[in-house]
């Protein structure tokens, strides 16, 4: 007993320590970007080692097998979609070390293998939920900085700047994480790619329907001419109606959302009082084959009933 709690710390600690230096002292990619810029002076001439800490060690054990490379590729985007500074090996490492301390510990609390199994394989997807909520957030920002954005080029250009010059002041005055993407635009084609390769790497990496209506309508003004200051004030107008309509929805559709959520959490809340009342009679369902079944097709038809509320709530525009 005393051997397990004191893994379960020894794990925790690791976790919390490692995403801690991960957060702070991981270099990005676009970081390194600086090593370009004219101003930019090397304090070191040695070159620095960087620090390895426990899940990029851990991570280094993981083999890269050829037939994940489609699925690597989607992860290692989904994490730069949400600004978060891993990799899919240190992802998957994470992963593990947070199945195996979710088990050890609901093990020694219930002594039930089967509980203990089962909900370690559900925290599993713990940080890819974390990962997709942590992107809705930052494209959810960048929409909502997006017309203040084009604003500013607007007057910029008015003012006699070039498109670049104006991307710079947006980098500038616009806080993350579109000035954050707006200055890695910027890098981008200050390093020798074209427009077009710019923005699709930029759509890459913030899926915006307003960024695309942005994009396109800057691309195609690049080909056939015109006044990008007046087309960029028609953007915001659109824009703007749209967020407008957006807003409106969420309001609608929020008592919905809010009765998806007390429907779908309801089983799991009455589970855990009937077990906390009376043990014997809610382990029936995990101990016998018709329980087994009971709790399979629930959970088939909880999906099934979440699915349908999300297709009622969400309305595309």
């Amino acid at each position: 007993m005393v051997l397990l709690l004191t893994l379960i710390f020894l794990l925790s600690f690791s976790i919390f320590y490692s995403l801690s230096m991960l957060a702070f002292n991981q270099v990005k990619t676009v970081d390194k970007l600086k090593h370009f810029d004219e101003e930019y002076v090397e304090l070191n001439s040695g070159v620095k080692k960087e620090k390895l800490n426990f899940i990029k060690s851990l991570s280094k054990l993981i083999p890269d097998f050829k037939f994940n490379g489609r699925i690597r590729e989607y992860v290692e985007l989904e994490l730069i979609r949400a600004d978060l500074p891993l990799t899919y090996n240190e992802l998957v490492v994470i992963k593990i070390l947070i199945s195996l301390i979710t088990g050890l510990t609901l093990y020694l609390l219930t002594k039930n293998v089967i509980i203990a199994i089962s909900l370690s394989f559900s925290s599993w997807s713990l940080p890819t939920l974390f990962m997709l909520k942590r992107k809705i957030d930052r494209i959810k920002r960048f929409d909502s900085q997006l017309s203040e954005a084009i604003v500013i080029v607007s007057n910029s250009l008015k003012a006699g700047y070039s498109f670049l010059q104006a991307v710079s002041v947006v980098g500038e005055q616009v806080k993350e994480p579109l000035g954050k993407e707006f200055k890695r635009l910027l890098k981008e084609m200050s390093l020798g790619l074209s427009e077009q390769e710019a923005f699709y790497n930029l759509q890459r990496r913030v899926t915006s329907e307003d960024l695309n209506l942005l994009i396109n309508a800057i691309l195609i003004q690049k080909d056939i001419g015109g006044n990008l200051a007046e087309i960029l004030d028609n953007i915001t107008e659109t824009i703007r109606e749209r967020q407008k309509i957006k807003n409106e929805l969420k309001t609608l559709t929020a008592q919905g959302k809010l009765t998806g959520a007390i429907i779908s959490l309801l089983p799991l809340f009455l589970g855990v009082v009937i077990y906390l009342f009376n043990r014997e009679y809610i382990m029936l369902l995990f101990t016998t084959k018709i329980g087994l079944a009971m709790v399979i097709f629930s959970f088939i038809f909880e999906l099934i009933g979440i699915f349908m509320i999300m297709k009622i709530i969400n309305v595309e525009l």
